[in-house]
């Protein structure tokens, strides 16, 4: 049985730019992305992120009508519900390994599976106004940071 999943507000010491890294996923443009990420690894604080054992803790950074972006802490073997995301999700792995194991949407059959080490990102574009994009699990290897986003074309005034 799953755990309940906490939550916990994110505060950043720094003036980093976290909607503009939302709007650089919805456009796509993962390259830019994954520097603005590895320059706000350098900047966590990890031993002192919420940490649940045997589970994974979400710090949620942004959660509005434009994206939701939040810092992922793993705990080794812990996953997540089988689940969809809106038009674009993006995960980046901070540290440690995570594996996603994608679904096909109308029978949960597997369909793949992909190990993503430190350093490493997983970008999805779907359908513009559907829940049901990117059907997958992920669950940690061992214990880890992941930075997941998801973000609605529309709301950030972009064209897919």
């Amino acid at each position: 049985m799953l755990k309940k999943i906490q939550n916990y507000d994110y505060k950043h010491p720094t003036n980093f730019d976290f909607q503009a890294l939302c709007k650089l996923i919805a456009r796509g443009d993962c390259d830019l992305a994954v520097k603005q990420m590895q320059t706000l690894a350098t900047e966590i604080d990890a031993k002192n992120l919420p940490f649940d054992t045997q589970n994974y803790a979400r710090n949620i950074i942004i959660n509005n009508d434009n994206c939701w972006l939040g810092l992922l802490h793993w705990d080794k073997n812990a996953a997540t519900r089988i689940h969809g995301h809106p038009e674009r999700s993006f995960v980046y792995v901070i540290s440690g390994d995570l594996n996603c194991t994608n679904f096909d949407k109308n029978s949960l059959d597997t369909t793949s599976s992909k190990q993503l080490k430190s350093g490493q990102y997983s970008y999805n574009k779907g359908v513009e106004g559907r829940m049901d994009n990117f059907v997958h699990q992920i669950n940690a290897e061992q214990k880890s940071i992941s930075l997941g986003c998801a973000t609605w074309i529309t709301a950030c005034n972009l064209t897919a």
